[in-house]
Formats: C-alpha cells, structure tokens, sequence
C-alpha cells in the first residue's frame, strides 16, 4: 500500500503537468471555412474628432480594429498594426467603452495606425458586432463581415486568417 501511495504521489504530478501542457501549448488549428459572411451592423457614430463617420467609409477591403486606452492587449498589438497600416493595409479604428480625451491622448502617445477611430462610448456597435471585449479585428469586404478575430492581431493570425481572405477577394475582383 505504501508504494502505490508514493507511485501516485511521483506520478501523479508528473501526468497532470503533461495533460495540461499538452493542451495548453499545442497550437490549436483555426478553420474558419464556416464563417458565414454578415453586413457590418448600421451605426451612428461619430469618429473621435466629433466627425460623423458615413458607412461608405467601410467599402473597400478595411480591417475594423476593436480597441480602448484601457486595453493592455491593444498595446502589445498596437506596433503590428502600424507595420499594417504602413503597408496599406487599412484599418479603421473602433473606441470601445473609452473616453475621446483618454482615447486621444493614447493614440497621440503611441502613434495612429488607423484611417480614423469611430468613437462607441457606450459599446452599442461593438455589441451589434459581436465583441465579447478589446482588443477584437473584422476583416471587411464591401461592408462585409468576413472575417473575425478575438484577441491580439498578430503576424501569424494574420497570415493565416485574413490575409488569405484578402486575397481571395481581390482575384474574384
């Protein structure tokens, strides 16, 4: 009884920690082929200079950037959207649940990566999207919902999510 005590004791650490890091480390394998393309939610809102913003301005192919002052993530995320939007990729930003002097004091700090921001301090078009918090990127064909990240905006979710997307979409064009 003794050893099958101290067997447990050794081995049981020992597997829990495999499970768990097995689950935790393995990449997961995104496949987006059901997203079901949906028309961006119509809104009124204004950007965070007080300009009203048209829906005209998401024609095109843009990618809509859920974000906050607050959001730590959206800082770690931040300088890949600028090496986005310095390759012209555009990306349009949406203030989420923030303040426009907090909102753009942080953009004058850490820089502008976006066409403009609209500015939903409630969160009312954020919750007809979908967000479930910041930071949160649409992928936007003609007003098409066509893709959808949760989460930081990264190299490799880039090139395996939207960029094929993106592609796609200019030889259908």
């Amino acid at each position: 009884m003794n050893q099958l005590l101290r067997f447990l004791i050794v081995i049981l650490p020992i597997l829990i920690l495999i499970f768990f890091a097995k689950v935790l480390l393995v990449e997961e394998e995104i496949n987006f082929a059901n997203f079901e393309a949906k028309n961006f939610p119509e809104f009124q809102l204004n950007d965070l200079s007080g300009n009203p913003v048209e829906a005209e301005s998401l024609n095109g192919i843009k990618l809509v950037n859920v974000w906050a002052s607050w959001c730590i993530t959206c800082l770690i995320e931040h300088p890949f959207l600028t090496k986005l939007s310095n390759n012209d990729i555009e990306i349009i930003g949406l203030n989420y649940k923030d303040t426009d002097s907090k909102a753009n004091a942080w953009l004058e700090k850490h820089g502008n990566p976006y066409l403009f921001s609209m500015y939903d301090p409630r969160g009312d078009l954020a919750f007809d999207l979908g967000v479930t918090g910041a930071p949160e990127s649409y992928l936007l064909i003609n007003n098409q919902v066509v893709g959808h990240i949760q989460g930081e905006m990264n190299q490799s979710k880039w090139e395996t999510i939207f960029l094929p997307l993106i592609q796609k979409a200019k030889r259908s064009s």
